[in-house]
């Protein structure tokens, strides 16, 4: 299986070159096909994120059932997408993940 070398910033983007050297980002080498996997759930956070953002005139704003679900539903995607960095990730992105303590942190949050 042939692996490139891509870039995910903390703005979610995935990128094949190392764009700003003052940006962290995490290296991931990935497949073609755990690229796409990586991809659409960097999509799937994008959706979530536009529809919270666009949605001014909802009365789910007001529903906290509503909101614990979307709120749930986001954590569960960063869950998804922190794990696939980890998994794919060099060894620094692993050491830096791990330092950071989301993915524990994330799972708890994910436990229902």
């Amino acid at each position: 299986m042939v692996r490139e070398t891509y870039y995910v910033t903390p703005k979610g983007e995935l990128h094949e070159t190392k764009i700003d050297n003052q940006l962290n980002s995490f290296e991931i080498r990935a497949s073609q096909e755990e690229k796409m996997e990586v991809e659409r759930v960097i999509e799937k956070l994008r959706s979530q994120k536009y529809v919270q953002q666009n949605d001014f005139f909802s009365l789910n704003h007001f529903n906290e059932k509503e909101v614990d679900s979307h709120r749930n539903w986001t954590d569960d995607a960063i869950y998804e997408l922190y794990r696939l960095m980890h998994q794919l990730g060099t060894d620094k992105t692993k050491r830096q993940i791990d330092e950071m303590g989301v993915l524990s942190a994330l799972n708890h949050n994910t436990k229902r």
